[in-house]
């Protein structure tokens, strides 16, 4: 239970509370209303109009408690009452609610982009509504002026605390600060677009990222392909890659108290793709093999073949990292080309019928493979011995290979990513706990 000092300073509107270089607003509220003969709430719920006297409003403003206490405040009918008599109403920042509701939720985190930005501002801020006006005409929310300049003590505190935590963990950069914003928007559209494309794994955005507002440091709005993210795997990693240089983070909010703390929730190191670095058409020779293989660097080798099944293999320079199905190549074919392989079994259906017809198709791919390409006559020649599985195994991986020319970094990091099985989690983010 709350001591009756603490429940009374929360509820009182004191002298030090009108006077608080944190909440200036008070003191311009209370002078209007006391010299306009306007009424003021006390604390057992009565209502009183208080004497305008020029000696209070020159204590209030000079800070002057010992004066403006001697003096003493006088209601019209000439009764004496000590400023602890008055409520600390919804208007002076006592009454507001703090619970729930939607346009609560956009009022306190909005409220809290812009006392981020007064903050970085100004790290010496006393958060006066000066400050808090002037941080909102830089801020992107969704939120009013009015719903900024909270009326709830309580959150008002949580959002200075936060606001400090926050400078103190990320001063070195400069953000631009979000909520509702028309970046979060982009955000937002980008997961429900790859969320319905991967199955619907989520139910909805908060249970992707919990992020109720988002820091974007200047410059890296665009830095990352957020846009070109195809899966959501791949935003994932580029929300991590963000996050671990401190360019872009989500905030989880609540309510925070005196000592506030900082929590990273599903943060790993990000994700590195190999980097391409060579295509082979078969280690020994284009006939020779019905394999193919792209190359990366540190040893990284992927193969293409039948097993019988076509699949690729993902080898590492001290271990395997594992197999992609025909089905997860056809996808990354598709990410990067707008393309897939042919049907199997008409391709099959297609080489018993008219292999000569095949062959044809194929030598037009197999001259696009490399630069010296034998005539068409030895190209039968090479391939009449070789069986339908073969000739199926070696025309997808010629054809594959010429689809992703000037793409294969992009196709070799989407397959290399399957072969890890990096499944489709909740995004990286901050907790202010």
């Amino acid at each position: 239970m709350q001591g009756f000092k603490t429940f009374l300073a929360e509820t009182s509107l004191t002298f030090g509370e009108i006077t608080r270089d944190d909440r200036e607003f008070r003191l311009e509220l209370f002078l209007r209303k006391y010299k306009g003969n306007e009424p003021f709430e006390l604390t057992d719920g009565s209502q009183v109009v208080l004497k305008y006297n020029a000696e209070i409003e020159r204590a209030l403003k000079s800070k002057d408690s010992k004066a403006a206490n001697k003096i003493g405040l006088e209601t019209n009918s000439g009764e004496k009452i000590s400023f602890g008599k008055l409520s600390k109403t919804e208007e002076f920042g006592g009454g507001r609610g703090s619970g729930g509701g939607a346009a609560n939720t956009r009022a306190t985190e909005s409220a809290q982009c812009v006392y981020l930005q007064a903050i970085w501002d100004d790290p010496n801020t006393k958060f006066r509504s000066d400050d808090i006006r002037n941080a909102y005409r830089r801020v992107h929310t969704n939120a009013s002026l009015d719903d900024v300049l909270l009326g709830d003590e309580s959150w008002i505190s949580s959002s200075i605390n936060t606001a400090r935590l926050l400078h103190r963990a990320l001063k070195k950069k400069q953000y631009s600060f979000h909520r509702g914003s028309s970046w979060v928007d982009a955000l937002e559209n980008k997961f429900k677009e790859l969320n319905k494309a991967d199955g619907s794994p989520f139910a909805n955005v908060n249970k992707w990222t919990p992020a109720d507002i988002w820091l974007v440091a200047r410059g890296a709005e665009n830095k990352y392909d957020i846009e070109g993210a195809q899966s959501l795997q791949y935003l994932n990693n580029e929300l991590l890659k963000a996050y671990t240089e401190r360019d872009i983070l989500g905030v989880s909010l609540k309510q925070a108290g005196n000592k506030p703390k900082l929590v990273q929730v599903n943060y790993k190191a990000p994700f590195k793709p190999p980097q391409f670095t060579a295509v082979s058409y078969g280690k020994r020779d284009f006939f020779k093999s019905k394999d193919g293989y792209l190359f990366g660097a540190n040893g990284v080798e992927m193969q293409f073949r039948t097993y019988p099944t076509f699949q690729c293999e993902v080898i590492g320079k001290k271990a395997k990292h594992g197999k992609v199905s025909h089905g997860g190549i056809d996808a990354a074919l598709y990410a990067v080309t707008r393309d897939k392989t042919e049907n199997r079994r008409q391709l099959e259906a297609y080489i018993k019928k008219d292999r000569e017809g095949f062959l044809d198709k194929f030598y037009g791919f197999y001259t696009s493979s490399t630069t010296s390409p034998v005539d068409r006559e030895t190209f039968g020649k090479n391939l009449a011995s070789k069986n339908i599985e073969w000739l199926v195994s070696k025309y997808y991986v010629t054809t594959i290979f010429v689809m992703i020319k000037g793409r294969e970094q992009e196709f070799m990091t989407y397959l290399y990513r399957v072969a890890k099985s990096q499944s489709p989690l909740s995004a990286v983010h901050l907790k202010v706990m």
